[in-house]
């Protein structure tokens, strides 16, 4: 059986230092990964209040109100994993628990039907600012995927293909929808799953078209190579600002016959792209950034580095209108104090932001002391309030804190947890609500 829980959040760490906070997302029950989950947050609601993710690498999922300091979660017996992919400004959430979900803030699961016998179930993946319209993938028995949405609760809906007349010699099946303005009216995803990016945009007739942005700026042909007009040798997406208004991706150049990765963003309401190819200082050994999301001013985070927890060289901020990109420990001190040494080996992801950039939501390894064998160690989830004051001061560390009495809901005092709600008070004085 899943068990689900709702508490109030635990800060196991906050430092405010040069008018920024940065805290860390714990149930203040002890070490995470072995009194509590290890939280790794996926994505930041438009207006900052929700954030959503996985649970130890996908054995579950969970969504925390940021504002009201609640916490829920579940855990999966589903093989396949679960982890939540997207949060609105309501607390629902999208992703899967075997089949795709949407998971609301109230600890309502739901499974995303598929339109018909021919899939085997629809992989979630964003939803809009109010949850009307989701996006996703219909997986199909052989494990294709074809991008759909569904709007108002209805049937899920394919979204056009590319025309197979753009793809060149670029062999392709299928498509896959990543992301979602607030709106609804612009769909970023990829042809398959791995397959250069495709843009949808709401026509006025309420159907979707396809921007085939990548036939205008990758090389897909022998053709394109020697006509020496496109740079682009890869365009993968990588996120959507809430507005609508810049689609974020990976790009791929070559400098001599060196690939490098680069951010690339398209400004959908001018048609125009940015290949962000200037050097980077914080780029020391030559890998290139990859973008992880975007605000609705052009600033965007990511990692220095081509892959995440394998190589990767920092975690960076670039924000609108800058030349050169800041690692996220130079921008904001008391990160670089909780994840110095784990985010410049690679330990740390930015993975969202709210629209109007001042939240960065990610996931890092936190360890105490990282020449101590012994020390506590565990990945956890991260939020930066860029705009933070000094007003928060330090909490005790999760290990330090512990269950000193549980009752239940009429005040009978309990050995353990039992089913039903728990009222837990804990040896710091805060009390927290358990529903097991």
């Amino acid at each position: 059986m899943k068990k689900l829980f709702t508490l109030f959040l635990g800060f196991a760490l906050c430092s405010t230092m040069n008018a920024q906070t940065v805290r860390m997302l714990t149930m203040g029950l002890g070490t995470p990964g072995l009194d509590e989950p290890q939280f790794m947050g996926l994505s930041i609601s438009p207006d900052g209040r929700y954030a959503c993710g996985s649970l130890d690498m996908a054995s579950g999922y969970f969504v925390a109100d940021l504002v009201n300091n609640d916490f829920m979660f579940e855990l999966t017996e589903d093989p396949e994993g679960a982890e939540l992919r997207h949060v609105d400004n309501n607390g629902l959430a999208i992703g899967y628990n075997g089949p795709g979900v949407t998971y609301s803030f109230e600890g309502v699961e739901t499974v995303l039907a598929t339109p018909s016998d021919e899939y085997k179930y629809v992989l979630g993946e964003a939803l809009t600012n109010d949850g009307s319209i989701l996006v996703g993938s219909l997986v199909a028995k052989g494990y294709l995927t074809y991008a759909a949405y569904s709007k108002d609760g209805g049937e899920w809906t394919l979204l056009p293909e590319a025309d197979e007349a753009l793809l060149g010699e670029y062999v392709g099946t299928g498509s896959a929808a990543k992301y979602i303005s607030g709106d609804g009216k612009v769909i970023l995803g990829s042809i398959g799953n791995f397959g250069p990016a495709v843009l949808w945009t709401l026509g006025d007739n309420g159907e979707y078209v396809v921007d085939p942005l990548f036939s205008k700026y990758v090389i897909m042909t022998d053709e394109d190579m020697a006509a020496g007009e496109k740079t682009l040798y890869g365009l993968h997406p990588a996120g959507l600002s809430n507005n609508g208004k810049y689609a974020l991706f990976q790009g791929t150049i070559v400098e001599g016959d060196i690939p490098m990765r680069v951010p690339v963003v398209y400004d959908v309401e001018s048609k125009e792209l940015t290949i962000y190819s200037e050097p980077q200082e914080i780029d020391q050994n030559g890998t290139g950034l990859l973008p992880t999301a975007i605000a609705d001013n052009g600033t965007m985070v990511g990692i220095v580095g081509t892959q995440p927890l394998f190589e990767s060289f920092g975690s960076f901020i670039w924000e609108a209108g800058k030349d050169q990109a800041q690692l996220l420990g130079q921008a904001f001190a008391a990160y670089d104090e909780m994840f110095g040494v784990a985010d410049s080996i690679g330990y740390c992801l930015p993975t969202g932001m709210s629209a109007d950039g001042r939240y960065i939501l990610g996931y890092g390894f936190f360890i105490e002391n990282f020449e101590d064998p012994e020390s506590l160690a565990y990945f956890t989830t991260f939020l930066i309030d860029v705009k933070g004051t000094s007003g928060v001061e330090s909490i005790e560390t999760a290990g330090n804190v512990s269950v000193a009495q549980i009752y239940s809901v009429d005040g009978s005092q309990r050995a353990r947890l039992a089913k039903g709600i728990n009222i837990v008070r804990m040896s710091d004085g805060s009390v927290r609500k358990i529903v097991k």
